[in-house]
């Protein structure tokens, strides 16, 4: 049988805030056990949003990266389901084994605007269903962006502009407009250490954790 990845996105939010088992990032196989040559679904959960400087400020979650291992899935994934308000992307890695293939594949999903983005007092379930391809356990390093919205009113103004058929200067009234910027934060759950404890960079913008751990069965 074609080894093939099919990924899906659910995404579930709460409004009662965060649970304790639900914190940073882990993986639910909804009580099926992954066994080596078996297809069956992971689902890769995002407990939190990120946490602004001020301690109180939260940012909604744009942006979910996994990097599967090829020992764990051999093939890339050929099809990702779509997901209103969000895109998916496989990228392969350019390290490379002996025989020339990805050491590991990078999945990625985007929310196409902050109006798709994840609640920050919510979680999000990602799906990987795969057959997979070794028994052992595997680092899934993942990666959390989130981003707060500022939209201000940039005031009309009279401009300058040169008529392009007189070649004149014209003044013109230029109507207000408005203007988004964003503030990122970010979540590395990298850390090889299941106990290691979460640590934030100086200037509180980056959060590092540990990684989510797959077991497969033999």
């Amino acid at each position: 049988m074609k080894k093939s990845i099919v990924l899906a996105l659910s995404l579930l939010l709460i409004g009662s805030g965060i649970q304790t088992a639900q914190a940073h990032a882990g993986l639910d196989n909804r009580g099926v056990t992954p066994t080596k040559g078996k297809s069956s679904v992971v689902l890769l959960r995002i407990g939190h949003g990120c946490t602004a400087p001020d301690g109180v400020t939260k940012a909604g979650t744009y942006s979910v990266s996994v990097v599967v291992p090829s020992d764990l899935l051999a093939a890339p994934a050929s099809a990702a389901m779509q997901i209103s308000g969000w895109t998916s992307t496989v990228i392969p890695s350019t390290e490379l084994t002996a025989a020339g293939l990805p050491v590991s594949n990078t999945i990625t999903w985007t929310s196409k605007s902050d109006l798709f983005d994840i609640a920050p007092v919510g979680f999000a379930e990602f799906g990987i269903r795969g057959s997979w391809a070794n028994a052992g356990s595997f680092w899934l390093d993942t990666t959390q962006l989130c981003r707060i919205a500022k939209t201000e009113t940039i005031p009309g103004k009279i401009k300058d502009m040169k008529d392009p058929k007189t070649k004149k200067v014209v003044k013109v009234w230029v109507p207000d407009s408005q203007k988004t910027t964003y503030t990122n934060y970010k979540l590395s759950w990298t850390i090889h250490d299941s106990a290691a404890a979460s640590t934030m960079n100086a200037d509180k913008t980056e959060e590092t954790g540990p990684a989510p751990t797959l077991v497969i069965a033999g």
